[in-house]
């Protein structure tokens, strides 16, 4: 209700397992009552402070100022729940999944973003791309095989990926020697830098420059990932005729000419390098690679984007300068002249040796690939990494017994293909999005109908069989317990009194360290002794099936066995207190699991009716009259 002044006594509380501070929401809650509407123009809030000092600010800060608690949906599916669906046509299990709060957010940000119409439109660009290079197949003479080329070498791509990056996370000194200055690599990408299985050699790499390098278009890219090259563009690459940003000589995104073939200076990802050869080269990286480069704001690494080359003419590097009067002026000139020809110097050998690399793959069996093997030394999967250098070499090879390897204009159809595939993943990941496969739960939905499945519950058509339908009647405790007890015929020898003592280790659910008392009949702990076992083959069941389940927690979770003793005295007859003297349990648990427990009972009775079992029907009528009585169930003076 209402009031003038709210007052806190403590910023902690107990939750009933520890106590905590209180949280922004709880606060919120609790003062927000201060102020009565049109009494009181301000309500007066109040944090007492018992003790010398008051509570540590950021401790307030965050209580009076931090976010509410996040809304986490508690939607579970269970075994019930899944087989009352099933037995109706008007709604699915996944569709009860789709309007759970765990997936409201999903589901409108599906609807909000048009994924529906993104996939049909990519359906349809998709087929056209297909029929079209069906249509051009007769163009790509000598490349017939140039899809199946494809498919290698992106799974040599992926796989070259995975290795270098295990190397980088635990071989950081290794990863350095992998990517030295001078180190020859192939590498394949086609739509960003127009190159297929293209000669590069390192210029700069993080490892061992210990500079930061951001990847434009990435978003800042750790440098991690990157490593700056010098590569060989193909003999059909044509210079751009438009108008386009021109870089400066010996920065990333630079396009170069020299001994008659042009070449980029490039930042590359992991997952382009097709190939890294055992070959290095002593080179003058310094003379390409200006130390300005590294932190230049290129605007793409694409072909289409960058600038025409310029002609290595030491004057040009100065026409647009001011004269610098003097011997100051002169000696600069001179370093720049000389600058420059040093460079010409660099990039000629260099192209040159990617030259020579060039036609060593593609006439003379491959340029030399890098064991790997020796840079993989620590890790826990160190044994399975060296078993992907032996599927890099297999696929190395197979890469090259392809005719698309040494056909001259590769890059043409290797680059329609890719713009084809990466559309097609795009289409299946659409695809997986709308489809019930995404769904958080539909896994787990999976995995329970599998247990369902196994246990005879539904048939191979989904068509709930009697035990599915019996499990249906149990909402009170873990329906498939009660089900295999009832099949298995573990209630049918006990007494009324006894029944109601067993179904009561499934509704008392608080921790209790008493253990079956010696004064219980034999028939009843047997029986209890043989739920545990169902409890535990059931959660062995399960954990097979891939539920995160452990058996023996499950069965300790499922069955309590504290209130047996007590619940047996109760039914035949002994007051409630004396019953409350046989355990330390509250009164009030023991009165809400009787109470429970006669809901239980209908339930197992109608599980009875259900099989056709007349005699443990009538026991558990007599078992629900037996602890229907006195305190337990006396009508309540807040109600009646």
């Amino acid at each position: 209700m209402p009031c003038r002044t709210v007052v806190f006594n403590s910023v902690r509380k107990h939750d009933g397992t520890q106590f905590r501070v209180l949280e922004p929401g709880e606060y919120t809650q609790m003062a927000g009552r201060a102020g009565r509407r049109g009494i009181d123009k301000a309500g007066t809030v109040i944090v007492c402070c018992f003790g010398e000092s008051p509570p540590p600010q950021p401790i307030l800060r965050q209580m009076l100022t931090g976010s509410s608690t996040l809304l986490r949906s508690q939607f579970r599916l269970t075994y019930n729940m899944i087989l009352n669906l099933l037995r109706v046509e008007e709604m699915s299990v996944e569709s009860m999944i789709k309007r759970s709060f765990s997936e409201f957010a999903t589901q409108r940000a599906l609807t909000a973003n048009e994924y529906p119409k993104l996939l049909a439109r990519g359906v349809r660009t998709l087929a056209k791309l297909d029929e079209r290079f069906k249509e051009d197949a007769g163009t790509r003479v000598g490349a017939e095989d140039v899809e199946d080329y494809f498919a290698v070498c992106t799974e040599l791509l992926k796989t070259n990926e995975e290795l270098l990056r295990h190397v980088r996370e635990n071989e950081a000194d290794s990863f350095g020697d992998v990517f030295q200055p001078g180190r020859m690599l192939l590498l394949s990408a086609a739509r960003e830098h127009g190159v297929v299985r293209a000669p590069s050699i390192v210029l700069r790499s993080q490892a061992n420059s210990g500079v930061s390098i951001a990847a434009p278009g990435k978003g800042g890219t750790s440098a991690k990932n990157t490593i700056v090259c010098m590569s060989l563009l193909p003999e059909s690459y044509i210079r751009p005729t438009e108008k386009q940003v021109e870089q400066r000589s010996g920065s990333v995104g630079y396009i170069g000419y020299a001994s008659k073939r042009f070449y980029a200076i490039q930042e590359i990802q992991l997952d382009q390098v097709l190939l890294v050869s055992s070959v290095k080269h002593k080179i003058d990286a310094k003379a390409l690679l200006k130390d300005d480069s590294k932190t230049s704001n290129h605007p793409g690494l694409g072909l289409q984007s960058f600038g025409a080359p310029r002609p290595r003419d030491p004057a040009s590097a100065f026409s647009g300068m001011m004269a610098l009067g003097g011997k100051k002026a002169k000696t600069e000139e001179v370093k720049a002249v000389s600058g420059a020809a040093k460079e010409g110097e660099a990039a000629d050998q260099i192209v040159a040796l990617l030259a020579e690399a060039e036609k060593t793959e593609l006439q003379a069996g491959g340029v030399p690939v890098l064991d790997l093997r020796s840079f993989v030394n620590r890790g826990s999967d160190a044994v399975y990494f060296r078993q992907t250098c032996d599927r890099i070499d297999l696929l190395v090879a197979q890469a090259r017994s392809f005719v698309s390897h040494r056909h001259p204009n590769v890059e043409r159809f290797y680059t329609i293909i890719e713009r084809k595939e990466t559309l097609r993943d795009k289409v299946k990941t659409l695809q997986h999005l709308l489809s019930n496969e995404s769904l958080q739960l539909f896994p787990d939905f999976l995995q329970r109908k599998a247990v369902l499945r196994k246990l005879g519950y539904v048939d191979a058509n989904e068509t709930v069989c009697v035990k599915g339908r019996v499990a249906c009647e149990v909402n009170t405790c873990e329906e498939i317990i009660i089900t295999e007890m009832v099949f298995e015929g573990l209630l049918n020898d006990l007494e009324p009194e006894e029944i109601v003592a067993v179904l009561s280790a499934l509704v008392y659910q608080e921790r209790s360290d008493t253990e079956l008392d010696s004064e219980l009949p034999e028939k009843l702990v047997t029986c209890c002794e043989k739920m545990k076992a169902v409890a535990t083959n059931l959660g062995q069941l399960q954990k097979e099936k891939g539920l995160d389940i452990d058996p023996a927690t499950y069965a300790e979770n499922s069955l309590k066995f504290g209130l047996v003793h007590v619940v047996y005295e109760w039914a035949l007859g002994v007051p409630f207190k004396n019953i409350c003297e046989l355990t330390d349990v509250q009164e009030g648990s023991i009165v809400r699991c009787i109470t429970r427990l006669d809901e239980l009972c209908r339930e197992v009775r109608n599980c009875a009716r259900v099989v056709g079992n007349p005699t443990l029907y009538r026991k558990l009528e007599a078992a629900s009259t037996a602890i229907k009585r006195d305190i337990v169930f006396a009508s309540s003076l807040y109600v009646s």
